[in-house]
């Protein structure tokens, strides 16, 4: 009997050993993560109701909740009721409209965030902005560095409607959302891959590139994540209107997201806006690698997951991650500001009225809510390159 326990504990000691020497390597540790750091794990506040949410009322027909994980991440869901205050418009501002050189394509996103863009377009007559946020994809064209700046230049990925004109026939990748005013309200949609024709035929103001999350009441096709024996992520792609469109790995990111959705009747129009503590690059190198996230951030399926509990009739997906930027009109005229990643480690800031101070590392377009009370609209400045708008 002894000797077999001998036996038994010689075998013990043995595997002890190896998994001694196993956890040292790191190759132990390494497949632990792996196993830890499945994506697919829910966001905490991925759901609806929020447990702790506060309530406030920024503005006349706006509605704030807002709440924050155990993890960090700060969410906010805001609500334009078109029906309890109808000067809410709804509207895209792209820098490239009236910046040094009108219509070129090269947009110095680096240098101007979400609050210069906010202080603007309150200055030549389309506020009062009552929000403002970075809007859909884009690529970085260029960089060009002064003997003090670095400045990050921006180009459309694809068309854009500006006042009911479509700009920059640069192709089509996946959804169009957008807006147009009508005499009973504004009529929101998404069209999947529209002509430029069918772009400025159905919106005032859109821009193409969205996944949409939600439409007509039905989530749409995700891509799944990646089985443990993948080594790479699939390219991006959105075949069909069944699709909400993937991104190359953005999907299964942990990260920061801005999002859109409306009702059923149109009388709603809600933004959503979870703010990571972190960085979206501690995400990327953690999917990258199978790794866990230690952070927070939500990934796209959270978007879907949450829109399809609150019940939005149709929601998409925008840019996001270290891009995530928000400006909100305060009662007292400032306006709070949650600041992109880029610009540094603030989850909040306060910006005075004329959002003198505002950080950069912007985005090329923003979509805001503005008010019609009180405001003016000034001729508008027409770019004079006539290549990147569509005839």
């Amino acid at each position: 009997m002894w000797g077999g326990r001998k036996v038994r504990l010689g075998v013990l000691i043995a595997l002890c050993l190896v998994l001694a020497g196993l956890l040292t390597s790191g190759w132990v540790s390494e497949q632990w993560l792996h196993w830890r750091g499945r994506p697919d794990i829910t966001a905490a506040l991925a759901c609806w109701p929020w447990p702790g949410v506060v309530v406030a009322h920024p503005h006349a027909g706006v509605t704030r909740w807002s709440a924050t994980s155990a993890d960090g991440t700060a969410v906010q869901l805001l609500d334009f009721d078109f029906t309890a205050n109808p000067a809410l418009r709804v509207e895209l501002y792209d820098r490239d409209e009236d910046d040094d050189h009108p219509g070129d394509d090269q947009v110095d996103c680096g240098s101007y965030g979400v609050g210069h863009a906010t202080g603007h377009l309150n200055a030549v007559g389309r506020g009062q902005v009552v929000a403002a946020w970075n809007g859909l994809f884009f690529n970085i064209a260029s960089m060009r560095r002064t003997s003090q700046n670095l400045f990050t230049y921006g180009a459309h990925v694809a068309p854009v409607v500006l006042h009911g004109v479509t700009r920059y026939n640069v192709g089509l990748v996946r959804w169009a959302v957008g807006v147009k005013q009508g005499a009973h309200g504004p009529a929101f949609d998404v069209l999947f891959k529209p002509t430029p024709e069918a772009l400025a035929a159905h919106f005032a103001f859109a821009a193409e590139g969205a996944q949409c999350l939600v439409h007509d009441g039905r989530p749409l096709m995700l891509a799944p994540f990646p089985k443990a024996d993948e080594t790479a992520y699939p390219p991006s792609r959105c075949d069909s209107p069944a699709e909400a469109g993937y991104v190359h790995m953005v999907d299964h990111l942990r990260t920061s997201r801005t999002s859109m959705g409306w009702s059923r009747d149109n009388t709603h129009f809600y933004l959503l806006i979870a703010k990571d503590p972190g960085y979206e690059a501690e995400s990327i190198y953690a999917v990258a690698h199978r790794l866990p996230h230690a952070g927070g951030g939500w990934t796209v399926p959270d978007l879907q997951r949450f829109w399809r509990q609150f019940g939005a009739w149709d929601a998409v997906n925008v840019d996001g991650g270290d891009m995530t930027q928000l400006t909100t009109l305060r009662p007292d005229g400032q306006y709070d500001l949650v600041p992109p990643r880029i610009a540094g480690y603030d989850m909040h800031a306060v910006l005075p009225a004329d959002c003198a101070g505002a950080p950069g590392g912007g985005s090329i377009m923003y979509f805001f809510v503005r008010d019609l009370t009180g405001t003016s609209n000034p001729p508008r400045r027409v770019p004079s390159h006539p290549s990147p708008v569509l005839q």
